[in-house]
């Protein structure tokens, strides 16, 4: 009987243990999917370290007057610093305002995986309801 109740509390341990150190390792990428002024050549792919302790904003990729930042949002601090979640940002060229997503955990904002998605589409033809073109800026969190 306690080899079985041993097991799940290590699992538990394990995972706040990595969740409380306030840091958030994420992989990044950028996308373009016939988006205008990008080509497939553009697609990028970047791993990022956030901290709990620096949550300034830090752009990680420029490509064709679009600057595509990720930055923290909310923490919390009470014993140890931790990122509960983390917000992705495109600046197109202006006078077009910013743009943002935040992220989401998929249990919960302490110890979940997080992932944010933030897409911007293109509509060649008014008429028509499906996009033309679209591109894709998200970073997950995995193990």
């Amino acid at each position: 009987m306690p080899r079985i109740l041993i097991a799940p509390f290590l699992f538990f341990l394990a995972t706040t243990t990595q969740a409380s150190d306030g840091k958030l390792e994420l992989n990044c990428s950028l996308i373009p999917l016939d988006y205008p002024g990008f080509s497939l050549e553009d697609i990028q792919d970047k791993t990022v370290k956030l901290s709990a302790a620096d949550a300034s904003a830090k752009p990680l990729f420029s490509k064709n007057n679009y600057t595509f930042i990720i930055g923290v949002n909310r923490t919390d601090i009470t014993d140890q610093p931790v990122i509960l979640d983390f917000y992705l940002q495109i600046q197109p060229p202006a006078p077009a305002a910013p743009v943002r997503a935040y992220s989401a955990s998929f249990f919960s904002p302490g110890s979940g995986k997080h992932h944010a998605r933030l897409e911007l589409l293109h509509y060649a033809d008014k008429a028509e309801p499906y996009p033309s073109g679209q591109l894709v800026f998200e970073c997950w969190q995995y193990e």
